[in-house]
């Protein structure tokens, strides 16, 4: 009897055998694992039986259609591509546990696996993917995986999971003081579009949709789905109402683009709600239902909107964001919106003007509650203050050489700017230090030029900062350290620093008890450091009186001469004495 292995094949595999293209087909049909063929765009070209018993549809009811109709991720977020677009850099076959979506409404779990298939230029045109169920035919689960927990729709966590992980969270919140937050996330008319495009198609729109705002939540915070259209996110361990304000805007623009179903193109927008731990609650449900409630107060403000629990914090945000676009936007036409105006310096021997300072004013001062210098910090935050610094550069090299062509005594004065800390940090828009910046500003020389660094700025990164300003000085530019005493600064680093002069603000002396021995101490040690001190912010009588007898051989302030505009101040200058030669 012949050996079952040595068995002579039969007719009809060596007639399988001879085309291969029906021996792929054939294991194509018959396998028992669910397969499609999609194009490079995710659309079904070809499934096998074995697929449309898992996705309980016929053919007919499968080709044609986003493979990602058929199945929701069971990772959040999913950063698997769908498409030849997204495969760039990425391996050629990848996993994922999905939920794969029944005609019955119903969702089994299964493992998906995607090929993609190569063309000759190596390029992805069409992708296999294989679906293999975790429950055997009898319909008994393997093993005791998290589904429950589990929304079918989209994949994301659900009701039981999303009220475990706020237990969680606010018990972690409570022992360690922190905040958190919770964003509630309403699909605005989400019911009309379902009827007008028909439940399945609402239902993939609902994927998409959360895809959507998954991708703009980070991996230590959730995104849950509660039911119907609306959405949870619950952001831990910085939960601070600006830093859920921001993630509530990105949310909103996640959904700005058009949805496509058919030939239609329709517009999302969603009203959300925002509740803050422990300020508007300290429990799970009454979080809930403050997010929830804050989301009607934002849907009756109109579509696309948000809202916090306190009202008064909401109309303070909203203040906040319209000064930070009003600062972007003059920033970035910077002629139309500041002009530079100067500030003496003055020696207190014989109040001969020594320098001056360029200062911020507003072109329209109306316009404004406050000088630009009040904002300057919220510039900083915005990443727009060297932008502004080099537009305080580019003008003050303006006014000097018209000074210096036209003869005006204001040539033969020194002009000192203020530079931004993110000068010192190379923390520049376009990559460009500032020494680079500089060279193509068309000077001969920049003695005429002061730069005042924070001294904040050199408590970060010294050894680039000093790099920066030796490079600085190479370039003829003199230095300056800004605010002495009001942070710490490491005496060592400042003694190899190149400054030739530190101011110190005249209030250190009116605010602290024994404050004008505070002063004097600092300017002894600038001294016997070559550092000329500067005493700054000399505003009144009481502030000149308490600072008399400090050994500070320079002064400035309003009670001298407030900033004014270079005419102005040309005329001030010939009224009360000649400019120091």
């Amino acid at each position: 009897m012949t050996h079952k292995g040595n068995r002579p094949p039969g007719k009809h595999v060596q007639l399988l055998a001879q085309h291969p293209a029906r021996l792929i087909q054939h294991a194509f049909e018959q396998s028992q694992t669910g397969m499609v063929i999609t194009d490079g765009e995710g659309l079904i070209l070809r499934v096998n039986d074995a697929f449309c018993r898992i996705a309980g549809s016929d053919r007919t009811e499968t080709t044609g259609w986003p493979i990602e109709h058929f199945y929701a991720s069971l990772r959040t977020p999913s950063h698997l591509p769908a498409t030849a677009g997204t495969t760039q850099g990425l391996a050629r076959s990848w996993q994922q546990e999905v939920l794969c979506r029944r005609a019955d409404g119903e969702s089994v779990p299964v493992l998906m696996t995607v090929d993609a298939l190569l063309d000759e230029h190596q390029q992805a045109r069409h992708f296999l993917h294989t679906f293999v169920l975790f429950t055997p035919a009898n319909g008994e689960v393997l093993d005791d995986r998290h589904w429950i927990h589990i929304d079918p729709m989209t994949g994301l966590p659900n009701w039981l999971l999303l009220r475990d992980r706020l237990n969680h969270a606010l018990a972690q919140a409570e022992r360690t003081d922190t905040t958190l937050a919770l964003l509630f996330i309403d699909i605005d008319r989400f019911k009309a579009i379902n009827d007008a495009v028909g439940h399945i198609e609402g239902d993939r729109m609902l994927g998409e949709l959360a895809q959507r705002l998954q991708r703009e939540v980070r991996s230590k915070d959730t995104l849950a789905r509660l039911g119907s259209d609306q959405f949870v996110v619950l952001l831990e361990k910085d939960g601070a109402a600006e830093s859920a304000q921001r993630v509530a805007e990105r949310l909103q623009e996640a959904l700005e683009a058009p949805f496509t179903s058919g030939d239609r193109y329709l517009l999302v927008t969603a009203s959300i709600g925002i509740a803050l731990y422990p300020t508007d609650a300290q429990d799970v449900e009454t979080l809930i239902t403050a997010a929830r409630s804050a989301m009607f107060i934002a849907r009756k403000k109109g579509p696309g909107r948000l809202a916090f629990v306190d009202r008064r914090l909401t109309a303070r945000l909203k203040e906040k964001h319209r000064i930070e676009s009003l600062l972007s936007e003059a920033i970035h036409m910077p002629d139309q919106h500041f002009v530079l105006h100067y500030q003496p310096e003055f020696d207190r021997r014989d109040l001969h003007c020594t320098g001056m300072e360029a200062v911020l004013r507003w072109k329209q001062p109306k316009r404004w509650q406050h000088s630009p210098g009040h904002y300057l910090d919220m510039i900083a935050r915005q990443g727009l203050g060297v932008r502004l610094n080099r537009w305080m550069i580019k003008t003050a090299v303006a006014d000097h050489r018209q000074w210096h062509d036209t003869g005006s005594p204001l040539g033969k004065l020194s002009v000192s700017i203020h530079l931004c800390e993110a000068h010192l940090a190379h923390d520049t828009f376009d990559r460009r230090p500032l020494d680079h910046f500089l060279r193509h500003q068309e000077m001969n020389s920049f003695e005429w030029l002061t730069l005042k660094v924070p001294a904040q700025g050199l408590g970060n990164d010294l050894d680039k900062a000093t790099h920066l300003l030796k490079r600085l000085e190479q370039l003829g530019i003199r230095l300056a350290v800004e605010g002495l005493g009001n942070d710490p600064i490491d005496l060592v680093w400042l003694s190899r620093l190149p400054f030739h002069k530190a101011t110190i603000d005249a209030r250190l002396a009116g605010i602290h008890h024994d404050g004008r021995r505070l002063v004097e101490a600092s300017c002894r040690m600038l001294n016997s450091l070559d550092i000329e001190p500067v005493i700054v912010g000399v505003d009144d009588e009481s502030l000149a009186t308490i600072v008399e007898t400090v050994s500070a051989r320079l002064a400035q302030g309003r009670l001298y001469c407030p900033p004014m505009a270079a005419e102005a101040l040309a005329h001030w200058l010939e009224e009360h004495g000649p400019a120091d030669e």
